[in-house]
């Protein structure tokens, strides 16, 4: 480790480029697709009526159980549903998958279908129910 520390500083203009990169990748990763909200944002946001919830897993496990008010549109449908995420252009979407990982991909299509104000649920559905939180 400490070799490796040494390389480093004794390399620092290969170093400080590739720090800078890592950085950089993480940020905009991190940013990919909207803002990540958290459970409890997502329900002050949803008391306030400023939010659509757009629940992107497939029907079998939204009838399961979702979260109240949410509406499914599976991932791989969301260009052909672009006409009924239309209708919510003035509100923020909140998108929610399993785990969070996928829902950073539906906000970056919908960002290219022309919606700029979308947020994801940090961690999905999964999180959801670890909070102990309703599901209908």
């Amino acid at each position: 480790m400490d070799r490796f520390i040494l390389f480093l500083i004794e390399h620092y203009y290969y170093s400080a480029p590739l720090l800078l990169a890592i950085v950089l990748l993480i940020r905009s990763s991190a940013k990919k697709g909207g803002k990540k909200i958290t459970a409890q944002e997502l329900i002050n946001l949803t008391n306030q009526n400023k939010v659509k919830l757009i629940d992107l897993r497939p029907a079998a496990d939204f009838n399961v159980g979702h979260i109240t008010g949410s509406i499914n549109i599976l991932f791989a449908n969301l260009d052909d549903r672009a006409h009924e995420i239309k209708k919510y252009e003035d509100i923020s979407l909140v998108l929610i998958c399993e785990t969070g990982s996928q829902s950073a991909n539906a906000g970056e299509k919908l960002q290219n279908l022309g919606h700029k104000d979308n947020l994801i649920l940090s961690g999905g559905i999964n999180n959801w129910r670890m909070d102990n939180l309703p599901l209908i």
